[in-house]
């Protein structure tokens, strides 16, 4: 490998497990053989892994969840659970009665998407190990994929003979190196996460993460060393110089104004209209700043 992951790790990571260290330390070949092997795509996975684990703390997701925090992520137009305030009440910080109801056989659209089929399983398959695979379905496709029977056992998923095989896993069947190349963290976060739940922290680790790796001459030439937030600033710089309207606050945060305004110049551009800043949307934007001026 072209730098000692462990030590990068532990250098970033000060109090993580013991698991995910042990885990780390036996990476080399399993990220070899899998393409994980640039500076850029090591930058992208990482960034990724330390974001979904809380800097390789967390090991399952939490449902500790409040009833304003349960109304906030889980209620009605929120999600497909639509949890009413009374019901918060009653669910408040029961974890496992929470975690039905979320993933579980208590919101049948979301279990059928996770494969959960059995009372208990929003539960014991919430989000488990590097990358938060979550669902019955998941473990027990990343299982056969790794042949590791996560789907009977799922606490072999954080174990450090396994822990990195499912994100592994997951980032090739994903063509993730493909993206890292192109040094696109939003593709990326929508794969990985389904959104963009984190993706300033997301920004922050894979800024630590390219300075740590790469020297500037050394990138592909599509891709940036930038601070954590310099893209997203630039990019909502960009939008307001277009008329965006209504005008983005230029904070640096990827958050829901943000793409919205980038969803509605994909439209005007004659784009798919996904709100992810990709390449093509970049190039679209630069293109028509470049008549502008």
């Amino acid at each position: 490998m072209p730098v000692n992951i462990p030590n990068l790790i532990r250098g970033l990571a000060h109090d993580a497990r013991p698991n995910y260290l042990e885990a780390i330390d036996r990476t080399g070949e399993l990220l070899e053989n899998n393409g994980i092997n640039t500076p850029l795509r090591i930058a992208h996975f990482f960034a990724q892994s330390l974001t979904e684990t809380g800097a390789f703390v967390l090991l399952r997701e939490s449902m500790n969840y409040s009833a304003e925090r349960l109304v906030e992520i889980f209620g009605v137009n929120q999600h497909s659970a639509a949890i009413t305030e009374a019901e918060a009440q009653e669910l408040a910080h029961d974890e496992p009665r929470i975690a039905e109801r979320v993933y579980g056989l208590g919101n049948p659209h979301k279990a059928r998407e996770l494969g959960n089929t059995q009372q208990g399983d929003g539960f014991r398959y919430r989000g488990n190990g590097v990358l938060q695979m979550t669902g019955r379905g998941a473990h027990r496709h990343h299982g056969q994929a790794c042949g590791v029977d996560f789907e009977n056992d799922p606490e072999l998923a954080t174990a450090p003979d396994h822990a990195l095989k499912p994100a592994v896993q997951e980032w090739s069947e994903g063509n993730l190196n493909e993206a890292a190349d192109r040094d696109d963290i939003r593709a990326i976060t929508l794969k990985i996460n389904g959104g963009f739940n984190g993706f300033d922290d997301r920004m922050a680790w894979l800024g630590k993460l390219k300075k740590a790796l790469i020297a500037t001459g050394e990138l592909p030439p599509d891709a940036m060393l930038a601070a954590a937030a310099d893209d997203v600033h630039a990019l909502q710089a960009d939008l307001n110089k277009l008329g965006a309207n209504p005008r983005v606050e230029e904070d640096g945060r990827l958050g829901p104004a943000t793409m919205a305004a980038v969803k509605a110049f994909q439209i005007s551009a004659g784009l798919e209209a996904d709100g992810i800043a990709g390449p093509i949307t970049l190039a679209a934007i630069n293109q028509r700043l470049s008549a502008k001026r």
